[in-house]
């Protein structure tokens, strides 16, 4: 079922109930199927964008900021030196994002 199919049958449920008086338990039925159609029609336009919820997760976590693991001082540049803590790629403190998988680093010492 594709998501616009959804969307048109949860605006069907949400009518055929929105005058229910017994609610299944603590379900408001029409205020559940509701709040999933609004999330659908949120969703919608990132539908053919290939992106998994896998994807979503490791985005997540490479934008967070981890701190780089220094090694040492380059003195004729004038930096620090050191590995990135995801995939171990050498870095100099003047990269905000390891150049190999992305992670957003952090220089300060711990």
């Amino acid at each position: 079922m594709d998501t616009e199919m959804m969307i048109r049958n949860l605006k069907k449920v949400e009518e055929d109930h929105k005058d229910d008086k017994v609610f299944t338990g603590q379900i408001n039925i029409a205020e559940m199927a509701h709040d999933v159609r609004l999330r659908l029609e949120e969703l919608k336009p990132y539908e053919d964008t290939g992106i998994t919820l896998q994807n979503i997760i490791e985005m997540k976590e490479r934008n967070t900021h981890e701190y780089a693991i220094i090694t040492g001082e380059n003195h004729a540049i004038g930096c620090k030196v050191g590995v990135c803590p995801k995939c171990n790629a050498m870095l100099k403190s003047y990269m905000k994002f390891c150049y190999e998988c992305g992670q957003k680093l952090w220089w300060e010492e711990l």
